[in-house]
């Protein structure tokens, strides 16, 4: 429970697909029913032709152009989240890698400060410096 009050854990993915799900049957429904109206009333003829075989495209172009743009969509989404999770997995770990390396301990401090003096045109390690103290 810490995690999802954090939102470490997201519960978002879960319902993507229950999400993606819903907009196809949506999609795929009144893109069919949109065509279907239009024929019917086209069969009746009490709608102009040219109009009746508009919504006939458009209601195909629906069933078939908008369930493809509401599939990307929700990858798009799942993409995301999962790039969230990556990221967290790869945060838990570089912590985790961190807490296994010892820190440097006393004596190796103590022999690096015996090396360096600090007496003017000497550096680090007792080598003579240059100018700017680059060499």
């Amino acid at each position: 429970m810490p995690g999802y009050f954090s939102f470490q854990k997201l519960i978002t993915p879960r319902f993507v697909k229950f999400i993606y799900l819903l907009g196809l049957i949506a999609l795929t429904a009144g893109g069919i029913g949109l065509a279907t109206w239009a024929g019917l009333s086209l069969r009746s003829a009490t709608m102009p032709t040219r109009m009746g075989v508009y919504y006939i495209a458009i209601g195909a172009g629906i069933a078939i152009i908008g369930n493809l743009c509401w599939r990307v969509l929700c990858e798009i989404w799942m993409v995301i989240f999962n790039i969230h999770n990556l990221l967290g997995s790869i945060a838990r770990e570089t912590i985790h890698e961190l807490d296994e390396r010892e820190l440097p301990s006393a004596k190796l401090r103590d022999d690096f400060s015996q090396d360096v003096t600090h007496e003017p045109g000497v550096s680090v390690a007792g080598r003579p410096s240059g100018v700017l103290g680059l060499t």
